[in-house]
């Protein structure tokens, strides 16, 4: 279908940066009966070590009243929220609640929401949230969990200060925050995602499914009139797993181990198209660990933006790799007549990390009443192209992992919210390059700026798009027997906002273990 139809909180800021922080937009929090003033907002300061406090497990569900999942249910998309007139205001809840997917009732950690009157219950894959660049959306999270939690807005570039991207939120078990995002003019289209950030409860959060997408209207016009009104297709690849109790688990999550892929929620759901049709299909990884490498044998994948960033020239693919967090935008064409299935092919993240079985992903099924195929665009959005930049200054980070304690360092530390790693200047362009001497993948996520892949392993990379989202290879072994790191060498242009943010592994068990950093973009005269 066309889009057309369709608290008390408080800021675990490092002390070392919470004057700057303070400077910023005024973080405006509620409890549950009365406003906070924004310059009464309580402090703390979260360590790296300290002990969380988590949810009690929850009730039991009996084997009976769970049930058992069901395949080859109706595709559906998750239902839409959209701004209206620039506007979008809404509630989200944040909830250990049980709920079905794709057929077998589980204990979950999820979303509902409330928006224009409408209530959306509580869900594995939550509402999709529809915008324009430059719209302003108020988002009042409450929290229901039971333990500690906030929101990021993935892929986003926006301020990182006070209640809009600000990770660094502490919202307190069964009170609420205001978050007030006022998103850029020139924010690209294409697909986002929101997820909490709640450093070291990343991981189980977003694998007891709090994860939904964002999608940013304005691609549509960057493709040929005829493919302006294209049926849009929203597919979340999330997976689980449940216990004896049937509840998705909240500790001593292995990633590893034999899991629930879904598409929506659903299990194996069965999609169709008309032959000859054309549909835009946005693709995201919205688990919290898991790789997904799909292929859709006798169709290809038109990749016309990735994580959130319009292509320069559209890519045909035959497969598309899809580390956690990765977004594709693709137009799918069926010229004919069939049954096609969409898989995520057998593939391993590394002689330390996950091997992953085939598994079938989806059925497409191409029937009815042929329709003229369209023309698809050669070419989207020209590439804001950093290679002939000039390079402020040059960083090396680097990457490595203790496999017996399950610890992962950044330039051998781990994640401390008062160490800050770089301070990049706003306007400049910096070059950054990932060493990785882990034997296994990792794919490093930064926030608010986006980059550009200059190498990999040494090999020049002509790019077609920044990316959010970089995996970084693992070492390999050389004739000699020396383990040689994986080397990625990015660049970013820091635009626009100062402040402290982070970049880390978005394999969020690494997150939550240490491979996180933070950076603070400074302006020209700051010391």
């Amino acid at each position: 279908m066309s889009l057309n139809d369709q608290c008390a909180s408080r800021v675990r800021l490092p002390a070392v940066i919470l004057a700057l922080w303070l400077g910023g937009a005024s973080l405006v929090a509620y409890s549950d009966s009365s406003r906070m003033a924004s310059g009464q907002l309580p402090v703390h300061l979260h360590a790296i070590n300290s002990r969380v406090a988590t949810a009690p497990p929850p009730k039991p569900i009996p084997d009976d009243e769970s049930g058992h999942i069901r395949t080859g249910l109706p595709f559906k998309n998750p239902p839409m929220i959209s701004s209206r007139r620039g506007v979008l205001e809404m509630r989200l809840n944040a909830g250990a609640k049980p709920v079905r997917i794709s057929g077998k009732k589980v204990n979950a950690r999820v979303y509902a929401a409330s928006a224009h009157g409408k209530d959306y219950p509580y869900a594995f894959m939550p509402p999709t949230l529809v915008l324009d660049p430059g719209d302003n959306l108020r988002i009042n999270l409450a929290n229901r969990l039971g333990e500690p939690t906030n929101l990021h807005t993935h892929g986003f570039f926006i301020s990182p200060s006070g209640n809009q991207d600000n990770i660094f939120v502490d919202l307190i078990s069964g009170k609420s925050i205001l978050y007030n995002y006022y998103l850029p003019q020139g924010l690209s289209p294409g697909s986002y995602w929101y997820h909490p950030h709640y450093h070291p409860l990343v991981e189980e959060q977003v694998f007891g499914g709090l994860s939904g997408f964002i999608y940013i209207r304005g691609i549509e016009a960057l493709l040929p009139p005829d493919l302006r009104r294209v049926t849009h297709q929203f597919l979340g690849l999330k997976d689980f797993q449940v216990n004896r109790s049937n509840s998705i688990p909240s500790e001593n999550i292995n990633s590893d181990s034999p899991t629930h892929r879904t598409i929506n929620g659903l299990v194996q759901p069965v999609m169709t198209m008309r032959p000859g049709e054309t549909q835009l299909w946005h693709l995201g990884n919205l688990s919290a660990d898991i790789w997904y490498d799909l292929e859709m044998p006798g169709l290809t994948f038109s990749v016309i933006a990735v994580d959130g960033n319009p292509v320069d020239k559209v890519q045909e693919a035959t497969t598309l790799l899809m580390p956690p967090a990765r977004r594709f935008d693709v137009l799918v064409q069926a010229r004919h007549a069939g049954i096609y299935q969409l898989i995520t092919r057998e593939m391993t993240t590394g002689p330390d990390g996950d091997t992953y079985p085939r598994t079938l992903m989806a059925t497409l099924s191409v029937r009815g009443t042929p329709v003229a195929p369209v023309a698809l665009p050669e070419q989207i959005q020209p590439l804001d192209n950093l290679a002939d930049a000039i390079v402020s200054r040059r960083r090396v980070f680097e990457l490595s992992e203790n496999t017996i304690t399950g610890q992962f360092f950044i330039n051998e530390k781990e994640f401390d919210p008062n160490h800050v790693d770089a301070t990049p200047v706003i306007g400049t362009v910096e070059e950054w390059v990932f060493r990785n001497r882990s034997q296994e993948l990792h794919p490093i996520h930064v926030h608010v700026n986006d980059a550009q892949v200059m190498s990999v392993n040494g090999v020049p990379q002509q790019a077609n798009s920044w990316l959010d989202t970089i995996p970084i290879p693992y070492a390999t072994q050389n004739t000699s027997g020396i383990f040689v790191p994986g080397e990625v060498v990015m660049r970013l242009r820091f635009r626009q906002f100062i402040g402290p943010y982070v970049f880390h592994c978005h394999i969020l068990a690494h997150e939550d273990n240490g491979m996180m950093t933070v950076i603070n973009v400074t302006s020209p005269d700051s010391e």
